[in-house]
């Protein structure tokens, strides 16, 4: 049953629907959250270093994926490339990432497809922000709580499941990515072996039948 879900899940439009919309939920809540923990720590004396090493965090995801879509997008017109930065600086990377894999988008300026795309401004936004932002949050809340706040539990939360979630998701879709191209592979060998029986069988008709007969034997 688990494995009848999963393969649902994974060839299923819906299912990929879901899965990169969920994705795309996730990282925009713990965009969004990480940036009112940054307001809340500069508020206390105390926390102002830490705060800055949570902007500095955010503000490297930007950076690497600015450098990974101007090379993603290359060959698009400065008006492309454009738009394509504001949407990174502007947070909007997982839903368009989403929309894109959702609807099977094709691009023809783009490098890679858009399944590549996602995965890895995700593992971009893994490394650089979602766990060392979940890291310094969990530090800062153990030493100083009041400073921190009540809500940077919910931020540490979001960052923690985006973190799970987007970790299975990549793996997830490279294992569903490999197995169907090995399956694609079985299928053309399946079929070039179909047409070399058939070949066989018209040039080679005395020698077909005597094998039919010793088989029957």
């Amino acid at each position: 049953m688990v494995t009848i879900a999963s393969s649902m899940l994974r060839d299923s439009i819906y299912g990929m629907v879901y899965r990169v919309t969920v994705g795309a939920v996730l990282s925009t809540i713990d965009a969004a959250t990480d940036i009112y923990v940054i307001t809340t720590y500069y508020q206390s004396d105390d926390l102002v270093s830490q705060a800055n090493a949570l902007l500095a965090m955010i503000t490297l995801n930007i950076v690497f994926q600015l450098i990974f879509v101007l090379a993603q997008y290359k060959k698009k017109g400065w008006r492309g490339k454009v738009k394509e930065v504001l949407i990174s600086i502007f947070f909007l990377c997982p839903a368009f990432d989403a929309y894109r894999v959702s609807t099977n988008h094709v691009d023809a300026d783009a490098s890679t497809d858009p399944l590549i795309e996602m995965v890895a401004n995700k593992s971009l936004e893994l490394s650089t922000e979602s766990i060392p932002g979940c890291v310094l949050q969990i530090y800062v809340w153990l030493i100083d709580r009041e400073g921190a706040g009540t809500f940077a539990l919910f931020s540490i939360a979001a960052s923690a499941l985006t973190t799970g979630y987007t970790s299975a998701l990549i793996e997830f879709d490279m294992v569903s990515k490999r197995g169907g191209e090995v399956v694609r592979q079985r299928r053309r060998d399946g079929a070039a072996t179909r047409v070399l029986r058939k070949d066989y069988k018209i040039t080679n008709p005395p020698f077909f039948f005597l094998g039919r007969q010793s088989a029957a034997s």
